[in-house]
C-alpha cells in the first residue's frame, strides 16, 4: 500500500470540461490543514464526489469484502462475527457520510493566476430554500465559495429572493474585494425541469408563477433573463429551439451540477448534453447546486473579464451574462474536480477507480503524511497485538 502513494502516477487533480489539462496557471491549492489530514480530506472528498449509484456500488463492494474476508478466512470467524463487523462497517459508513456532509475541516480551493478571470457559481442556495439546511446564512454562502476559491457566486433559491437579498446587501463595494453574491432564482419550465434564472431580483416576483415559472415582462432591470437548464433533468427532450427563441429563452445548460443526482445525470448522458447545447448554441456551465452541506467543490466556471476585480459586483454580473444571452459559448470555460464518471454496469469498478483517483492525484507533501498516517497506524497496531500477547503470556503463568 505504501508502494502506491509512492510510485503511483500523477495525475492533475482538475481538469478542462472534456477531462483534458486545465488552463494554464490554474490549479487546485490544499491548504496546510488540508494537507495534515490528507487521508481523511482526500476520503470525504471522494464520498462527495460520489453520485447517487456510485455511492451505494462502494456500498456494496466494501460489504462484499467484508463478508469474504470473515468467511474465508483460515479460521471462519462465524455467523455472530460477520454481523458484528458488516454492523461496524455500517456504522463507520454512517459516520463517514456524516462527516462529508455536515463536518467543519479546511477546503480545496481554485488557484487562477491570471487576474483578469473570474470564478463563477452559477448555482447555489441559502436556507430560504425549502430543501436547504435551515440554518444555512447567506454568509455560510459566501464562506463556503470563498474557501473554495469562487469570485462570484449566483444564489438561486426556489422561487425566492431572501437569501439573494440579505448576501447582496453585505457585498464589496468592488468585486476584487472579496466574494460576492449575485441574484438569481431557481424555477421551473414545464412543471418537472429546474431552470436558473439570472439577473432577477426582488422587483421581479410579478414575473414568476408560483411553481416559478418565467412569465412574460420586463424585468426592472431592463435586461433579458439568462436562463440556465438545470440538472437532474428528467426530461431533456423538452430542451427546445421552442424554449431557446421564446420563453424562457434558454441560455446555458449545466454540463456538472454536483448535486449527487446531478453527477449521475451527466454520468448517463454527457454527449447528449454537449449535443443539445451544441444543437441550440447553449453555453456550458457548472453549478456546486450547494444546499449546506459538504466541503468540496466539484467544479468552477472561468471568464476573462479585464477590469473586474475594480468594478462593482453588479456590473461584474452584467458583463458574465452578456455572453451567454447573446449567445457566445465560448466565453465560459469550465474546470472540475477529477471524479470517477463510471455509471451503469460499470459502477462495479467504483472502490479500485475511487482508490487509483486518491492516490493519483496526491501531492507530493501529502504522499508524505499518507505515509507517516500508515506507519502511525502500523505501528499502534503492532503494539496492540504486543500487549495482549504480553497479557495472555502473564496469565497462562501466573
Amino acid at each position: 500500500m505504501i508502494s502506491l502513494f509512492v510510485f503511483a502516477a500523477r495525475e492533475p487533480a482538475v481538469t478542462d470540461s472534456t477531462g483534458g489539462p486545465p488552463p494554464p496557471g490554474v490549479s487546485l491549492e490544499l491548504p496546510a490543514s488540508y494537507v495534515a489530514i490528507s487521508p481523511l480530506s482526500r476520503v470525504l472528498d471522494t464520498l462527495t464526489l460520489l453520485s447517487n449509484p456510485q455511492t451505494f456500488g462502494l456500498l456494496g463492494s466494501v460489504a462484499a469484502i467484508v463478508v469474504l474476508w470473515t468467511t474465508l478466512a483460515p479460521r471462519p470467524h462465524g455467523v455472530k462475527r460477520l454481523a458484528v463487523a458488516l454492523v461496524a462497517l455500517a456504522v463507520t459508513i454512517a459516520l463517514l457520510e456524516a462527516a462529508a456532509a455536515l463536518a467543519p475541516r479546511p477546503m480545496a480551493r481554485l488557484r487562477v493566476r491570471n487576474p483578469e478571470i473570474v470564478t463563477i457559481d452559477f448555482h447555489s442556495h441559502t436556507g430560504a430554500s425549502h430543501d436547504v439546511r435551515k440554518s444555512y446564512t447567506a454568509e455560510d454562502n459566501r464562506a463556503w465559495h470563498r474557501a473554495a476559491g469562487f469570485d462570484i457566486a449566483y444564489v438561486s433559491d426556489h422561487v425566492k429572493f431572501d437569501g439573494a437579498l440579505a448576501a447582496r446587501s453585505r457585498n464589496p463595494a468592488k468585486a476584487g474585494a472579496g466574494t460576492s453574491l449575485l441574484t438569481a432564482v431557481e424555477g421551473r419550465y414545464h412543471r418537472i425541469m429546474s431552470t436558473i434564472m439570472l439577473g432577477l431580483t426582488e422587483a421581479d416576483t410579478a414575473l414568476l408563477d408560483r411553481r416559478g415559472a418565467l412569465l412574460p415582462g420586463t424585468p426592472a432591470s431592463g435586461r433579458i433573463p439568462v436562463t440556465i437548464v438545470a440538472l437532474p433533468n428528467r426530461n431533456l427532450d423538452s430542451v427546445t429551439r421552442a424554449g431557446v427563441d421564446s420563453l424562457p429563452r434558454f441560455a446555458g445548460i449545466e454540463l456538472v451540477d454536483a448535486a449527487p443526482r446531478g453527477l449521475a445525470q451527466v454520468d448517463r448522458e454527457e454527449e447528449r448534453i454537449r449535443s443539445l447545447a451544441f444543437d441550440l448554441g447553449l453555453t456550458l456551465v457548472a453549478g456546486s447546486n450547494n444546499h449546506g452541506y459538504g466541503r468540496t467543490a466539484a467544479a468552477w466556471n472561468l471568464m476573462s473579464i479585464p477590469g473586474w476585480r475594480n468594478l462593482p459586483p453588479d456590473s461584474v454580473g452584467r458583463l458574465i451574462e452578456d455572453p451567454l444571452r447573446n449567445r457566445r459559448p465560448g466565453e465560459v470555460t469550465i474546470v472540475r474536480r477529477l471524479r470517477s464518471s463510471l455509471s451503469g454496469a460499470d459502477i462495479a469498478w467504483i472502490l479500485p477507480a475511487s482508490y487509483y483517483q486518491i492516490a493519483a492525484t496526491l501531492t507530493p507533501a501529502e504522499r508524505i503524511v499518507w505515509i507517516a498516517w500508515l506507519l502511525a497506524g502500523t505501528a499502534a497496531l503492532h503494539f496492540r497485538r504486543a500487549r495482549r500477547s504480553t497479557e495472555k503470556t502473564r496469565r497462562q503463568t501466573s
